[in-house]
This record gives C-alpha cells, sequence and structure tokens, in this order.
C-alpha cells in the first residue's frame, strides 16, 4: 500500500511540474543579456519561473507552469526598472518588443485575457490623457491666478474622474464571467463602494471566485 501512495505523489508531483506555459518572440535592440521569467505569490514573493540569454538575435524562448491564468512579468536583468507585466494563459504566447522602448512597443499575443487587458488599458488611457490636458490647464490658469478657471477646471476633473470609475465598474460587471474580472476589481478596490464590490464578487461563479484574483478579493472585501 505504501508503494502505490509513493508511486501516486511522484505522478501528482509530476504533473504539477509539468510546463504548460510559452513564451517566444524578439526584443529588438538587445543584443546580450538575461531575461527572466518572473511570479508574484500572494505575498508578494517572486519566483523566477525560466530565465534564459539573448544572443545578436534578440530572440528567446521561455517556459513554465501556470495553474490559471495570471499577471507574470518578464524583467530584463535584475533591476525592476526594464520589466513588462502580461496576462499569460496556458499555451502558446509570444511577445515583440524593443529595447529601448520595451513597455510601450510591447505586442503579445495568444492569451485571451492580455488581449482583454489591452482593450480595458487603451479606453482608460482615454480618461487620463482627457484629465492630464485639463490639469496642464489648471497649473496655468494657478499661475495667472485665476481662481474662477482652477474651479472650474476642478469641477471638470472630478466628472472625468467619476466617468472613469463608472467605466471600470461597468468593466469589471460585464466580464464577470472572466478572471480579468476579479483581478481588476482587486487593482482598483479603493476605487470601488465597499457594497458594490461585495455584489460584484458574489455575482462570480465558483472557479472565479476561488481563482487566485477570487481569493485575494475576497480577502479584501472581508477585512
Amino acid at each position: 500500500m505504501k508503494k502505490y501512495s509513493i508511486l501516486l505523489l511522484l505522478v501528482i508531483s509530476c504533473n504539477i511540474n509539468q510546463e504548460n506555459f510559452e513564451l517566444s518572440g524578439k526584443i529588438n535592440g538587445l543584443e546580450n543579456g538575461n531575461i527572466y521569467l518572473m511570479q508574484s505569490k500572494n505575498n508578494e514573493e517572486e519566483i523566477i519561473l525560466d530565465s534564459t540569454t539573448v544572443d545578436k538575435t534578440s530572440f528567446f524562448l521561455l517556459k513554465g507552469y501556470i495553474k490559471e491564468p495570471q499577471i507574470l512579468t518578464i524583467r530584463l536583468g535584475k533591476s525592476t526598472v526594464n520589466e513588462i507585466d502580461f496576462f499569460a494563459e496556458a499555451g502558446k504566447m509570444t511577445l515583440n518588443t524593443s529595447n529601448k522602448r520595451l513597455q510601450f512597443d510591447a505586442q503579445f499575443l495568444g492569451s485571451k485575457q492580455q488581449s482583454n487587458l489591452n482593450d480595458f488599458n487603451s479606453f482608460l488611457v482615454k480618461y487620463e490623457e482627457e484629465d492630464l490636458e485639463l490639469l496642464e490647464k489648471q497649473i496655468e490658469e494657478s499661475m495667472k491666478n485665476n481662481q474662477k478657471s482652477i474651479d472650474s477646471i476642478s469641477i471638470l476633473r472630478d466628472k472625468i474622474e467619476k466617468k472613469k470609475i463608472l467605466f471600470i465598474i461597468n468593466y469589471i460587471k460585464n466580464k464577470k464571467e472572466e478572471i480579468i474580472s476579479p483581478y481588476l476589481a482587486l487593482k482598483y478596490n479603493k476605487d470601488i463602494n465597499e457594497d458594490y464590490l461585495l455584489k460584484i464578487y458574489n455575482s462570480y461563479s465558483k472557479e472565479i471566485s476561488n481563482s487566485k484574483y477570487g481569493i485575494e478579493l475576497n480577502k479584501i472585501i472581508n477585512k
């Protein structure tokens, strides 16, 4: 009986450690250096899933095992300055970017959740750009000591902020059947009313609520 138990543990262990994720691609302009594939645990501890050295071709291949779709990090060298976060899913993904504009030129393919995140960010940046333009005007008016204009701009900025939060909430609500929903709810939990956050969480299926981000969101709600 003991023999069979040991064999079963070995089989389970092999299945858990089996690679089910692959990221390949090219970082234009990077002719040498180390690339790391990082995973963050709930306690913010980082684990290196894989690493490789890039040669003059600028191509790379990284592999690992992920239990479910989640945010991973690509890091150039050991500095946290040159890194990209992305939504990884089991299977094959590709990344094409440049060494000079690592984050801004990054194009990921092969992940539905990353596509969702790209769509979300493309809408969110519009609100942020609009707010930045108003902030610049507000600074100009403050230099002129024009309090009336400063107050008017403040009202407009508040409206944009409310629209942004409403967009975030609606997006999270509309994607409740996908794992990006609890991820974003967790990320923007301080901007969402606690009661509404609970309603969103309660709308999740068992699969979503038991996911990495669903569990973390539940901890935030029940603090």
